[in-house]
């Protein structure tokens, strides 16, 4: 072979790059190559990427065994003129060009799956799960496995929650939490942690997610680990003889007055019962429940007592002022309750570099469990959720801001949450004293009802400075698919 190339290699690449059949094979190869980085189309696109590289590798090989033996091809006489040897040229830098941008615009800015494919190279490690039944081994089981490859900070607090799923024999079929810590040398570290027995029997971290890291003593993970220690869990989901089991943890919560399903359990896992409730349940309570089947059975939600900081009463405070309190702080950007009982959740499943993926959950039980009825509801990734509001129990709307910070984009859905489009309205032109034509408004915030209408008001976002930052306010008639602007409102 090194024979062949020292034969003639100007007159093989010649030869190369003026064959037709050539060039056609690697067009072919570079637009499914960048298919696959763009959209990582790996069943439909490998087999032809196979196919074509076996291809251009035979011709390349024909050719130069052809010219080194003195044997010249014998194509049309047409390719051998002088112009078509300058156009097949040509042709060939407008492949590899266009292509390539191509291919690296999908490896930047997470602009295609190769991007998503480094980034996941650079920040993501695998862990063998070991320690993979509930009942041995608790959940301190998955952070001892962690703890192997990955050293992670004593002290861990959630961003949102902990969920996990198992089977009657008490293996561990899949869990997810978003946990971060300060390691040993006081930086700050965080950890998306998740695991699916259907997709592989390691457990995936990824680490280096960005995070407004707020260390809320509330959302501590040691109380988790501790609870679940001594709560008979098989013990508990034996009396109910379903086909799958959960538990979820959400860190301190306050349940008021009601009683229903809670379990004082001690660190020795005896069970306690006060003789009379005197003031509202505070606690880090761990809930083991059956998915899909949270109204027909009640899960038993158990509230680990004996440390004073970890389970406590207020006295000062009344079930119905609770309830207004706890309505106003559920609904932030990420949370919002329709009603006492129906509510949905924004959680975060994959951040990096400010671009950020969410699943939308929701509860029919004030918050005792949640369900994931969209996997993907903003379509893809943004900066940050900017806000979710229902007006019924079918139609409502997610706010976003793009990565920039400078926009956002208003989703809209008629089905309860099962899908989401984005919201379009008209772009409002407005006059500076220069006479120039700007839009301004690009930021929309959440609608809202008044006087039996429609609202939205469009903002400026971080970006913005005209007139006051002035907002500009849209209304509909057809609940929330179309907006006329009708004014523009001063902050």
């Amino acid at each position: 072979m090194v024979y062949i190339f020292r034969g003639n290699p100007k007159k093989i690449l010649l030869s190369l790059l003026t064959n037709p059949l050539f060039i056609l094979v690697y067009w072919i190869f570079c637009y499914e190559l960048a298919l696959l980085c763009m959209y990582g189309r790996i069943d439909h696109t490998v087999s032809i990427l196979f196919i074509s590289t076996v291809s251009l590798i035979s011709i390349i090989a024909f050719s130069a065994i052809k010219i080194v033996k003195g044997k010249e091809l014998q194509p049309n006489k047409w390719i051998h003129l002088k112009a078509w040897k300058y156009v097949s040229i040509v042709i060939m830098i407008v492949i590899t060009l266009f292509y390539g941008m191509k291919i690296y615009q999908s490896a930047t800015n997470f602009g295609g799956e190769l991007a998503w494919f480094i980034d996941r190279l650079k920040n993501e490690v695998s862990v063998e799960f070991e320690h993979n039944n509930i009942y041995v081994d608790g959940v301190e089981g998955i952070f001892t496995d962690i703890n192997k490859e990955y050293a992670l900070p004593k002290k861990l607090y959630m961003e949102s929650d902990f969920h996990l799923e198992f089977n009657p024999d008490g293996t561990i079929t899949s869990f997810d939490t978003f946990v971060y810590g300060k390691n040993a040398d006081e930086k700050e570290e965080s950890f998306l942690i998740t695991y699916d027995q259907n997709k592989a029997f390691t457990i995936t971290i990824r680490v280096n997610g960005y995070l407004h890291a707020d260390y809320d003593e509330d959302k501590l993970v040691e109380p988790l680990i501790r609870t679940v220690k001594v709560i008979p869990v098989k013990q508990t989901v034996g009396m109910w003889n379903e086909g799958k089991y959960g538990v979820v943890y959400y860190g301190k919560r306050n349940w008021g007055y009601n009683t229903e399903g809670i379990i004082h359990i001690d660190e020795n896992g005896m069970e306690q019962t006060p003789t009379k409730i005197t003031s509202e349940i505070i606690g880090y309570t761990v809930s083991i429940f059956v998915p899909g089947k949270e109204k027909e059975v009640l899960p038993a939600r158990y509230n680990l007592i004996g440390d004073p900081d970890w389970s406590q009463s207020n006295t000062t405070q009344n079930q119905e002022s609770f309830e207004a309190d706890r309505q106003e702080i559920a609904n932030s950007n990420e949370q919002f309750y329709y009603s006492k009982e129906v509510g949905y959740m924004l959680n975060v499943t994959d951040k990096a570099l400010g671009s950020t993926l969410y699943s939308l959950r929701k509860t029919s039980d004030g918050g005792e469990t949640w369900t994931v009825i969209n996997q993907n509801p903003f379509n893809g990734t943004v900066g940050s959720a900017a806000g979710i509001t229902f007006i019924n129990d079918e139609i409502g709307f997610l706010r976003a801001a793009r990565p920039s910070g400078t926009e956002g984009v208003l989703y809209r859905t008629n089905d309860g949450g099962i899908s989401f489009e984005e919201v379009s309205y008209a772009i409002q032109e407005m006059k500076v004293d220069s006479g120039q034509s700007i839009n301004p408004f690009d930021f929309p915030g959440l609608p809202f009802v008044k006087d039996g209408v429609l609202n939205l008001l469009v903002g400026q976002g971080s970006d913005g400075d005209y007139n006051g930052n002035s907002s500009g306010l849209y209304q509909s008639n057809d609940k929330g698919v179309t907006w006329e602007y009708i004014k523009e409102v001063e902050n």
